[in-house]
């Protein structure tokens, strides 16, 4: 995968035709990406719709779709993180949002999944759930790829920990 932000040579905004086939193709990954921090739907929907919003404004400066649905997947996650920071999010009180894994039908699993950190489940999510291989995992995350190995053994030995016990 190469730079998530090369500029092409007109420098157009993303168009609103462009804008819909993308969001049809990735609202679900970025929505998820999103959930991985937040563990929330609301919180998850309107972090998706600023990440598409954030999109729109970008100049179209992307070599392929699969550049923009890392650049979302990778802006989803810096909005949920600058999220998680702010002091008012932990006045509130949660509900249980009853959300599953596309796939995971094991309720102990996704159960364990919502006990990791939010670094660790979102290199996961990218890793197992997206597909990406762990150079692009990195890419996305932002850190090296020994870094991107090192959470996803982390998580997956966590992983272990959590679902051997419940046996």
């Amino acid at each position: 995968m190469k730079a998530l932000s090369a500029k092409n040579k007109r420098g157009d905004r993303v168009d609103k035709e462009k804008l819909g086939r993308y969001a049809e193709l990735y609202s679900t990954a970025v929505y998820r990406a999103a959930y991985s921090y937040t563990r929330n739907h609301a919180d998850s929907e309107d972090i998706m719709q600023e990440a598409f919003m954030r999109l729109y404004k970008a100049e179209d400066s992307f070599e392929s779709d699969e550049n923009v649905k890392a650049w979302l997947i990778r802006v989803a996650i810096n909005i949920s993180k600058d999220y998680l920071k702010s002091p008012w999010i932990h006045k509130r009180a949660e509900l249980d949002s009853g959300i599953t894994y596309e796939g995971v039908e094991d309720r102990e699993l996704d159960e364990a999944m919502d006990k990791l950190k939010p670094d660790y489940r979102t290199a996961v999510f990218l890793r197992y759930y997206m597909g990406y291989s762990v150079k692009e995992t990195a890419e996305i995350l932002g850190i090296s790829e020994t870094n991107a190995k090192a959470r996803l053994k982390r998580a997956r030995e966590k992983l272990k920990t959590l679902l051997t016990d419940e046996i």
